[in-house]
This record gives structure tokens, sequence and C-alpha cells, in this order.
């Protein structure tokens, strides 16, 4: 018994340890933006699709190495042509896609290519949306917090209630733990934090002065959103989030894996992290713009 509370200690002390490093890591970067969140992005997503394409059972496939490379050349469209390049970007790696396949048949199936271009979209251009928010004019430096308080902070909040309040499951195949009370609690969650996060930021002058940056920090933000406006985009945001984390939940019961990878101690994988994330990101980049 005393060795087993001690090693549930020690997996607690490791996630929260690995959980502040983290979110120390995460400031740091979505406060420089520019180069360093676009290579981080690219990452990210070079990272995201290894360990999805492990659970695919695709990571030794010539269409994996495909993927890599279309990563990289979609972050270049990015960089260059923004939003705007996408949906080219998307139309052109199809048809080479299918190229290749035509070109290799039968080393490939349909179901296989459908797969590589499906994990393109699913973690390469939704990572990429972290970016596109961030370079966002004026605003950028503060929509991008929205992203992981709509996906973070509604999972503690629905974590919370859920342990607190909940008795009805949500989905007892695909998250038993989940539960509807959670769920709400997560969604109004999000809502509070998003407008008060929104409500401070328009009424405060903050000046932080950190020994790893090479200036100081100073946010006086007077952004065209009421705070209400930022609150609902983060609900929706949170309904979204879980959308995602469901999501990553049934790939892993399809494939019958626990985690996408190790490489975070004690959450798992980048997918395993950011699930809720990369749906939560294209989705407020649109809430916001639109």
């Amino acid at each position: 018994m005393e060795e087993k509370k001690n090693k549930k200690l020690s997996s607690f002390l490791t996630r929260l340890f690995s959980g502040i490093v983290l979110i120390a890591l995460l400031f740091f970067i979505l406060y420089r933006g520019g180069n360093v969140l676009f290579l981080s992005c690219i990452t990210l997503s070079i990272c995201g699709l290894i360990e999805l394409f492990q659970v695919l059972n695709l990571h030794k496939s010539g269409l994996s190495y495909i993927a890599y490379i279309f990563t990289i050349f979609y972050y270049i469209i990015v960089a260059f042509y923004q939003k705007n390049g996408i949906l080219l970007f998307l139309i052109v790696f199809l048809l080479l896609l299918l190229l290749f396949y035509v070109l290799s048949y039968p080393a490939y199936n349909i179901k296989e290519v459908a797969i590589t271009f499906f994990s393109i979209i699913y973690v390469a251009v939704t990572f990429s949306f972290i970016y596109l928010i961030r370079i966002i004019e004026n605003n950028g430096i503060y929509f991008v917090w929205l992203i992981f308080i709509a996906s973070w902070g509604s999972d503690t909040f629905a974590y919370c209630i859920g342990m607190l309040f909940g008795k009805h499951k949500l989905s007892t195949i695909l998250s038993p733990n989940k539960t509807i009370e959670g769920m709400i609690g997560g969604i109004i969650g999000a809502l509070v934090l998003g407008f008060l996060y929104s409500f401070i930021l328009n009424r405060v002058n903050i000046n932080i002065n950190l020994p790893f940056l090479s200036n100081s920090i100073n946010i006086y933000i007077d952004i065209p959103l009421s705070s209400i406006q930022v609150g609902m985009a983060c609900a929706i945001g949170s309904v979204i989030s879980m959308i995602g984390d469901l999501t990553a939940s049934a790939i892993k019961r399809d494939y019958n894996v626990k985690d996408y990878g190790n490489i975070i101690p004690g959450h798992g994988g980048i997918l395993d992290r950011f699930d809720s994330v990369i749906f939560t990101a294209p989705a407020l980049y649109f809430i916001l713009i639109l």
C-alpha cells in the first residue's frame, strides 16, 4: 500500500513539474512570437505527425516522409502567403499525393493515402493557426492566449466540476471519466476565464521584468472586442476543444494505444497534451476574424 502511494505521488510530481516547465516554455515562445513561434509550430507538427503515424502503423512508409516534407513546404507557404495559401497547398498536396499513389501502385492503398491527407490537416494545418492568431496585427499577443484558456482552462474546470458533481457519463466508451456536469462546468469556466482575462487586460497596465527576456513585458491593450464577446468565443472554443479531446481518444481506441508518445513526462506525447488545442486554434481564429 505504501509503495502504491509513493508511486502515485511520484507520478503526480512528475506531471506537475513537467507541466510547469511546459507552461514556462509556452509563455516564452508565445511572447516572443515571430520566428521562435514559427519554428516551434513546425517542430510540434513534425513530432505530432511522427506520433500519429506510429499509432497508424505508417511511420515506416513513404507516405509519412512525404507528409514531413510537405509540412515544411506548408509552413513556408504560411510564412509568405499566410491564410491565403492554405487552400492552394491542400489542393496541390492532394494532387501530388494521388500522383505518388498511382505511380507506386499497388504499394499503398487509397485508405492509407486518405489517412496521410487527413494527418496533414489534423496536425500540421491545425497547429499553424496558433502562429496565425499570434500574428494578427496589434492584438495577436493578446488573442493567442485565448486558445489555451478555451482548451486547457476549460479542461481544468471540467475535471474539477466533474470530480465534485459528476454523475452522468458523457461517453462511457471513449472517456469513461468525463461527465455531462464536467462538460457544462468546462464551458462555463472557459466563458468566465475569457471574460475576466479580457476585462482585466483592458483596464490594467502590466509591467513584468523577467531575467530570460531581453526586455520587460508591458501589456496594455484596447481591443475591438468586448469582454462578453471574448468570453463567448472561449465558451465556443471550449466545446470544440472537447470534440478534439474525444477525437484523439477515439483514434487511440481504434488502434488500442494508451498514449501517442512519452516525450512529455507525466503527460504522454505532443498529441496527448495538444489534442484539444489543435482543434481550438482554427476555431478561435475564424471566430475572432469573422
